[in-house]
């Protein structure tokens, strides 16, 4: 994922879960929220470079939730 998708998808989780850690988001929100609608034939939304960098999490019921690092990348 480019660094300029990785800002949206953050900026994106981060409005859906009012900028507060551990709120689970499902993905079909976050794709809805980027702009990817149901049918859209772009590879699945992969939020593994997020994960990597501390900036997300999948929750047990998975959805996914920024961590407190990824609220602090929004804040800065």
């Amino acid at each position: 994922m480019s660094a300029r998708d990785l800002v949206h998808v953050t900026t994106a989780l981060g409005r859906l879960a009012d900028g507060r850690a551990g709120v689970g988001v499902p993905v079909a929100a976050i794709d809805e929220a980027i702009g990817r609608g149901a049918g859209d034939m772009r590879t699945p939304l992969n939020l593994a470079d997020l994960v990597e960098r501390g900036h997300v999490e999948r929750l047990p019921d998975g959805t996914w939730a920024l961590t407190a690092a990824g609220v602090g990348r929004l804040e800065a």
